[in-house]
C-alpha cells in the first residue's frame, strides 16, 4: 500500500516540519518578535536568503511527492534531474548576490510611475516592465528587489523547460535536448550576467521560445507571447517578420491584438505619458555614447575609434552603416536559403522555424547597443547548429564562437573585448550560410539522438 511506503512517511515528516515552520513564523510575527530570531549574515539580503531556502525546501517536498506518486519514471527522470541541477545551481548563485546593477534602473522607473512622474531620462524600455514592478514600490527597494529575484528564479526554471521544448520542435530527442540544455545552462555567462544584473533578458527570451513552442497549434497564445516579449524589450518586434514570411495572416492579426492588449495595461494604470517618455528616451540609443569596451555591437567598434580620436564621427557612421548593410544582406540571403532548403525543420510552420535562427542573429547584429548579457538572445541559433555540424573545421569554428559568446568572462580591453563578442554571431551566421543548402542532419547528431533514445 502507498501509505506503507518509506516515501509516504518522509512526505508526512516534511509536511509536518513545514507546518511547524510556518506556524512558528506567523506566531513570532504576530508577537512582533520575529526580527529577534533572524539575522542578516555578512554580504547578504535577509529576505532573499529566506526565499532561497524556502524554494529549495519546497523543491525537496515536491520531489518527495513525485517519487511517492510514481510520477517520476525512467522516461522523465533525466529531465527532472536536470531541472533540479539547474534550479539548485542558480538559486544558490543568486542567493549570494547583494547588488543587481540594472535593477536600480527598473526601480527608478517604477518609482517614478508610482509617484505619477515621467519615466527617468535614459530609460530605454517600453513602460510594461516598470508597471509590473510598480505595485512593489510601496515596500521600498526591498520589495522590488525580492519580487524581481523571485521572478528571475522562476524565469531560469521556465527557461529550462522551454528550451527543451523548443529543441524538440527541431527534432532533437527529449534526452538529447535535456543533455544540451543542462550543459548550456551550467556555464553560461550571458545568463549569469542577466540574472546578476536583475535584467529582463531571460523573461524576454522565455516568451520568444514560448511563441515558437506554441506555433502553429495555439496561434493566439503564440502571438500574445511574442507581444509580451516586445513590451519587455522592443527589439523582438523583428521576429514577427518570420510569420509574415509564413503568410500566416491570422497570427499577424492576433499579434496586433496582443500588442494592443499588453500595451493597454500601462495606459490603464499610468496613462499615455510613459509611452511619450519612451519615444523621447529612445533617441539616446543611436546617439554618440561614452566609451564602453565590453559592448559588442558593430556601432561600438567604430564609435570607440571616434571617441579615441582615431577617426571623425562621419567616418564612424559611414563605416557602421556600410558594415551593417553588408552583414544584413548576407543574413537575408542565408535566411532565404534556409527557408528554400528547409535546412532545420520540415513540417507545420516550416518557413517561420527555418527563418527564426537567422532573425535572432539579426536581432543582435543590427542592434546599436549589445551588452554581454544580450548573448542569451542567441541561444537558438547556436544550439540548432548542433544538428548540422559535420566536419572538424565546422566544429572548431563553432567552439570558438561558443567560447566567445557563452564561456568568456566579461573584460574591458579594446578592441579585443568588443571584437570577440561581435565575432561570435558573425561566425554562427557564416556556419549557417555554409550548411544552408543541406536539409539532412549530420550523422553525429542522428547517432547521438538514437543512442540516447535507446539508452534505457
Amino acid at each position: 500500500m502507498q501509505f506503507q511506503k518509506p516515501t509516504f512517511k518522509a512526505l508526512v515528516l516534511w509536511s509536518a516540519a513545514t507546518l511547524i515552520i510556518l506556524a512558528s513564523s506567523l506566531w513570532l510575527n504576530s508577537k512582533n518578535i520575529f526580527d529577534a530570531f533572524v539575522r542578516t549574515g555578512p554580504h547578504s539580503i535577509l529576505g532573499q536568503n529566506l526565499m532561497a531556502a524556502s524554494i529549495i525546501w519546497s523543491l525537496f517536498g515536491v520531489t518527495l511527492l513525485l517519487i511517492h506518486t510514481e510520477k517520476i519514471n525512467k522516461k522523465n527522470i533525466l529531465t527532472y534531474s536536470g531541472f533540479l541541477l539547474v534550479s539548485l545551481l542558480y538559486i544558490n548563485l543568486l542567493r549570494e548576490r547583494t547588488e543587481y546593477g540594472d535593477l536600480e534602473y527598473y526601480l527608478d522607473a517604477a518609482t517614478q510611475l508610482f509617484k505619477d512622474r515621467p519615466l527617468p531620462a535614459g530609460y530605454l524600455y517600453l513602460p510594461f516592465w516598470a508597471v509590473v514592478l510598480e505595485p512593489f514600490v510601496k515596500f521600498g527597494k526591498f520589495g522590488v528587489t525580492l519580487a524581481s529575484w523571485v521572478m528571475n528564479v522562476a524565469s531560469i526554471m521556465a527557461f529550462y523547460f522551454l528550451l527543451i521544448a523548443t529543441l524538440k520542435r527541431y527534432n532533437f530527442s527529449e534526452r538529447l535536448a535535456v543533455v544540451i540544455t543542462v550543459l548550456f545552462s551550467v556555464v553560461n555567462v550571458p545568463a549569469l550576467r542577466t540574472l546578476y544584473y536583475g535584467q529582463v533578458n531571460l523573461h524576454m527570451v522565455n516568451f520568444v521560445l514560448l511563441a515558437l513552442v506554441l506555433y502553429p497549434r495555439q496561434r493566439f497564445l503564440s502571438a500574445l507571447a511574442l507581444a509580451v516579449a516586445v513590451h519587455l524589450k522592443v527589439s523582438p518586434i523583428i521576429i514577427a517578420f518570420v510569420f509574415l514570411l509564413e503568410r500566416d495572416w491570422r497570427w499577424i492579426i492576433y499579434f496586433g491584438i496582443g500588442l494592443g492588449l499588453v500595451g493597454a495595461i500601462p495606459v490603464f494604470t499610468d496613462g499615455l505619458t510613459p509611452y511619450y517618455d519612451f519615444l523621447r528616451n529612445s533617441q539616446e540609443v543611436i546617439g554618440v555614447r561614452d566609451i564602453n569596451f565590453r559592448e559588442g555591437s558593430i556601432d561600438a567598434v567604430f564609435l570607440a575609434l571616434y571617441n579615441l580620436n582615431f577617426i571623425p564621427l562621419i567616418a564612424a557612421r559611414i563605416a557602421t552603416y556600410t558594415v551593417k548593410l553588408i552583414i544584413m544582406g548576407l543574413a537575408f540571403f542565408t535566411m532565404y536559403r534556409n527557408v528554400r532548403s528547409k535546412t532545420f525543420y520540415t513540417g507545420a510552420g516550416e518557413i517561420a522555424l527555418n527563418a527564426m535562427p537567422v532573425v535572432l542573429l539579426m536581432l543582435n547584429l543590427a542592434s546599436p547597443l549589445v551588452w554581454e548579457h544580450h548573448g542569451i538572445f542567441l541561444t537558438l541559433p547556436f544550439l540548432i547548429l548542433l544538428k548540422k555540424l559535420n566536419t572538424t573545421s565546422d566544429w572548431l569554428i563553432f567552439a570558438l564562437a561558443y567560447t566567445a559568446q557563452f564561456l568568456m568572462p566579461t573584460f574591458d580591453y579594446y578592441p579585443w573585448s568588443t571584437l570577440l563578442r561581435l565575432s561570435a554571431p558573425l561566425l554562427i551566421l557564416w556556419l549557417i550560410y555554409r550548411i544552408a543548402a543541406d536539409p539532412k542532419p549530420a550523422p553525429t547528431f542522428e547517432k547521438a539522438n538514437l543512442w540516447l533514445t535507446n539508452l534505457y
